[in-house]
């Protein structure tokens, strides 16, 4: 039996969530109050939680199926998310539990900063109310997984509880395939490859940097995998699709560009080196496709390029026969 009577949260938790931290099981249902995990985290060490009637104050005791969880900690205003009438996004695909559309560029997934109403959380706010609750974060109502705001391509949301925990745990477990096609300064020397540099946070920007030495590095570091395959090559770039096996903030383009070939029109990482005629003003990445399990059946959600991005690469000219040793080719047969 679930109920709340006032600020007090009472859970049972279900095997799905076994295992899970205290701290992370309970900010799920906090968050509804306003409350972040690191507020939950301090309720639990003030002894605000109990579990099976006895208080418990680590933040991170695991818990198993069945345990009681009950929660005293005081909520704070809670934030307000703005429906947005004026917000139309492509369906790409729709049931019970799921809901998958192509986000443009220029849309972040969330307010944040000074961006309270042009959020994919504010249409969902105004196109699906019924979802304003799950997940139990008010301000990210159903969202399990992120684009950067200047990335287009593929998302999907969770439509209930249920359905948010277990995209939940497949995008942690990693068994989800993405696919995206990222248009690259200059050509890369193999035709594919794998880049595995662990990824750390710059102090004080919003920058992640790769780390190529962890010997010469005594920072917190997360190992971060990604693997690209040459698709087409162009004059002076290259597009590739990519297949990250990790999600990190800003993966994709933090280790192109730390081999040398960063997103074209990427501002933060070095794509705005190379400038071109009649290019997109936002870094060309696209999440073209994701798949996964999902109650005994594969789903596959496909996200063709927009029209900003098939146009500039309809103005600039494929390169047929690439002309130095070593150059990866695209020429039949060896793609």
């Amino acid at each position: 039996m679930e109920t709340n009577d006032e600020h007090i949260i009472r859970k049972s938790v279900q095997q799905i969530s076994a295992g899970k931290r205290l701290d992370a099981f309970l900010a799920g249902y906090t968050r509804l109050d306003g409350l972040s995990r690191r507020d939950t985290r301090i309720g639990i060490e003030a002894g605000l939680v109990t579990v099976n009637g006895e208080t418990e104050t680590n933040p991170a005791k695991r818990l198993k199926c069945g345990d009681e969880i009950v929660s005293s900690i005081m909520p704070t205003p809670l934030p307000t998310l703005y429906p947005n009438d004026n917000l139309s996004f492509d369906v790409v695909f729709e049931n019970d539990d799921l809901l998958a559309i192509s986000k443009p560029a220029g849309v972040q997934m969330h307010p944040a900063g000074n961006d309270t109403t042009e959020t994919v959380a504010n249409w969902i706010a105004s196109a699906r109310p019924e979802m304003s609750s799950v997940g139990g974060d008010r301000l990210r109502p159903g969202i399990v997984h992120r684009l950067d705001r200047n990335t287009s391509g593929i998302v999907v949301l969770a439509k209930t509880d249920e359905s948010y925990e277990i995209l939940q745990e497949l995008f942690r477990e990693r068994k989800t395939e993405k696919t995206y096609l990222a248009l690259v300064v200059g050509h890369v020397a193999d035709l594919s490859g794998t880049i595995d540099y662990p990824l750390a946070q710059r102090t004080g920007t919003l920058q992640r940097q790769a780390i190529k030495d962890l010997d010469s590095f005594e920072g917190e570091t997360k190992e971060a995998f990604t693997s690209y395959r040459l698709k087409e090559r162009y004059d002076g770039c290259d597009l590739l699709e990519i297949f990250p096996k990790t999600g990190r903030t800003h993966q994709i383009r933090i280790h192109l560009a730390a081999i040398g070939h960063p997103v074209l029109g990427d501002n933060l990482y070095g794509g705005r080196r190379m400038r071109k005629a009649g290019m997109p003003e936002r870094q060309l990445l696209h999440a073209s496709r994701l798949s996964f399990p999902f109650k005994g059946q594969q789903m596959l959600f496909e996200s063709p390029l927009p029209s900003d991005f098939t146009d500039f690469l309809a103005g600039i000219d494929v390169v047929e026969k690439p002309g130095y040793p070593g150059e990866a080719s695209n020429r039949q047969g060896e793609a």
